[in-house]
């Protein structure tokens, strides 16, 4: 999404940090942190402080997968100096994330801010915006989950029945339910209604087929390369 903007200043940050909720950081030319919010900390961890995130890399807080893929984004927003946004997966839940170029004269070195959004809805605010997707996830509840068992959670989520969700992948309806009940054991939710409530607080239904194909799609590739395969 090509958006004119000017770079972020040093005094914008304290307009963000007066916000409750935003989770915003800005890393410097080598991609570490130099600011963020306390909302950014407790997704870090909840016994993080900001003075513990200073320093800190992507590689500190993500996957090296998934942190390439940030890092990617970053280094081309700092030298385009055009403002990307992209759909992402953070803690289970669909958020929009906006990289900012920093101002370079301002801050004495190249740099980006990072904003991240709850996205876990449609929002006519973000209609007629073209939108990618990182493809690499940040899972909390969700990791346990195999990629067929993230597959039949998207099409839960989507409303579709067993049945429904048998046709559309080719298979029995005895393993789509077997599917179903290992996602709930390891969501550790009751019914197909709980399931149902807790993929659409995050967001999961949000997702077209294809996006959440790609996402799965991610996810295997990262745990390829964590097993070394």
């Amino acid at each position: 999404m090509d958006i004119q903007q000017r770079p972020v200043r040093p005094d914008d940050l304290g307009l963000f940090a007066q916000i409750p909720g935003v989770l915003g950081v800005a890393r410097d030319e080598d991609l570490r942190v130099i600011w963020c919010t306390a909302s950014y900390c407790r997704i870090a961890g909840s016994n993080k402080t900001v003075e513990d995130m200073i320093g800190t890399t992507v590689e500190d807080m993500v996957p090296a997968g998934a942190a390439n893929d940030r890092i990617k984004v970053h280094r081309e927003v700092m030298d385009s100096g055009m403002v990307q946004s992209h759909f992402r997966l953070m803690n289970d839940t669909r958020v929009i994330s906006t990289v900012y170029p920093l101002d370079e004269q301002a801050f004495g070195h190249k740099g980006v801010f990072i904003l991240v959004q709850d996205a876990s809805v449609h929002s006519k605010f973000l209609e007629g915006y073209d939108i990618p997707i990182i493809k690499s996830s940040n899972l909390y509840k969700l990791e346990p989950l195999t990629a067929r068992e993230l597959e039949v959670l998207h099409l839960v989520a989507s409303g579709l029945s067993t049945r429904e969700i048998a046709e559309r992948m080719s298979r029995a309806e005895k393993t789509v339910e077997h599917h179903i009940n290992a996602i709930h054991t390891k969501l550790e939710t009751k019914s197909r209604a709980q399931l149902v409530r807790w993929a659409s607080e995050r967001g999961i239904q949000s997702f077209t087929d294809q996006e959440w194909s790609e996402l799965v799609s991610g996810v295997k590739r990262l745990r390829r390369g964590t097993s070394g395969l």
